[in-house]
């Protein structure tokens, strides 16, 4: 028997004190996403983790089971680790509301398939492709002052699960003692301390959540909105250290180009994505306007897989943005450093050439590689000179690739590393 009442947040506190439910998403078998140790990124399993996220904010409603399951065998297979999605009080394909829970399960049977299935379905099917699910539990400020109840049905279902994203699409902060309720509520439920827990909240635009939010135990890192037409790295320099951080929302693919005419691109896409990772954050959010267009591949969103094989090619836990290699060159060109120091890796957004220090490098003889983020390929840039001041140039071959981007990857020769891309060895 389903059972509804009125007010999403008491009616879900209501049933899960009626009906057992003991972590029904439960057994995903991933391994924990925990912060680094410098608390400047993530980690599984001690490895280096790269946030390719993308914004499926309609996924719980507006897909069906095998709907979901081909949406997520694209993500997968470009390269996504993480799915980000909303709770939104509305029902789903199915014509349920979060407001109901049945005792059964079965998808064969509607009566017993509810709402709260339909979302275990989602964790579970991300979870056997190697993605992780970041879920909103309410947004545009649905969310009462009951809700550490609600939380506590949350937490209890989806514990380490998922990451949680707290928060509004708001411009402005609302309910501070709502969105506190329902974190420590989540906590409760879960039955874990808040550090093996992954939290952090949504704030609105021009905000962050480390200035709402920086005292908050449950606030394991922090992020902020840059929107569809500002530049995210910029805005990276508002948020606090000591805590990962991400830009939850920059510009979306194919959206009217805030630039000037046409519409934003893949090569929008990467710059914002290479930019991101560059300048020091935990990794990038991709979007695109939803509803997902099935049997669509958007060339931005198929570019992240480059970005997760160039990030797992290297020694990149512990990184850090090292603008003070760059020599000479446009702005925009950016480097970080391996936290070894064996290898530079330099982003060029237009392909233009710079100049790059490379004396900082550990070891003794260099080489170099040029990255096409567009397809992947590495090509052989030889042995590079050690220099205060060595001269690069993209291999661009005429107008056709003039203006793209590129990335140059310097390693010390005795890391032994194989061309970038290639991911080192387990």
């Amino acid at each position: 028997m389903r059972t509804t009442v009125r007010g999403v947040p008491a009616a879900v506190l209501a049933l899960a004190l009626a009906v057992p439910l003991t972590g029904a998403a439960a057994g995903t078998d991933l391994p924990p996403l925990r912060v680094s140790p410098d608390g400047g990124s993530f980690t599984v399993g001690g490895q280096a983790f790269l946030w390719l996220g993308d914004s499926a904010w309609g996924l719980l409603t507006d897909l069906d089971r095998a709907g979901v399951q081909r949406y997520l065998d694209m993500r997968a297979d470009q390269g996504f680790t993480v799915v980000q999605t909303v709770v939104p009080a509305a029902p789903n394909v199915y014509g349920d509301a979060p407001s109901g829970v049945t005792a059964g399960s079965d998808p064969a049977d509607p009566a017993a398939y509810d709402y709260w299935d339909h979302v275990d379905f989602v964790v579970s099917e991300a979870a056997r492709r190697g993605v992780r699910v970041a879920l909103a539990p309410a947004w545009s400020g649905l969310v009462s002052e009951d809700a550490r109840g609600f939380g506590e049905f949350l937490g209890a279902r989806y514990g380490s699960d998922v990451v949680w994203m707290l928060g509004s699409d708001e411009a402005a902060e609302s309910s501070p003692s709502a969105w506190r309720g329902l974190a420590d509520g989540i906590s409760l439920g879960s039955g874990a301390a808040n550090s093996d827990l992954l939290m952090t909240y949504v704030p609105g635009s021009g905000q962050t959540s480390e200035e709402l939010y920086g005292d908050a135990e449950w606030l394991s890192f922090s992020l902020f909105r840059s929107g569809l037409c500002e530049d995210g790295v910029e805005s990276l320099a508002r948020v606090a250290g000591g805590r990962p951080y991400l830009d939850a929302q920059p510009s979306y693919e194919d959206v009217p180009d805030c630039a000037g005419p046409g519409r934003s691109d893949a090569l929008d896409i990467r710059r914002n994505a290479y930019a991101d990772v560059f300048a020091g954050a935990a990794g990038h959010t991709y979007g695109e306007d939803w509803p997902w267009r099935e049997a669509h591949a958007d060339e931005g969103a198929d570019g992240m897989r480059h970005l997760r094989a160039l990030f797992e090619s290297r020694p990149l836990l512990g990184r850090t943005a090292t603008p003070e290699a760059l020599t000479t060159g446009p702005e925009g060109v950016r480097a970080l450093r391996t936290a070894d120091g064996g290898s530079l890796l330099v982003h060029s957004p237009d392909g233009e050439p710079f100049g790059l220090d490379t004396t900082g490098l550990a070891g003794g003889a260099l080489r170099g590689w040029w990255f096409d983020p567009r397809t992947g390929t590495p090509i052989d840039a030889g042995t590079v000179a050690r220099g205060r001041s060595v001269a690069f140039y993209p291999p661009t071959t005429g107008p056709g690739d003039a203006g793209l981007d590129w990335v140059l990857v310097v390693d010390d020769t005795t890391r032994g590393l194989a061309p970038p891309g290639t991911p080192l060895p387990s």
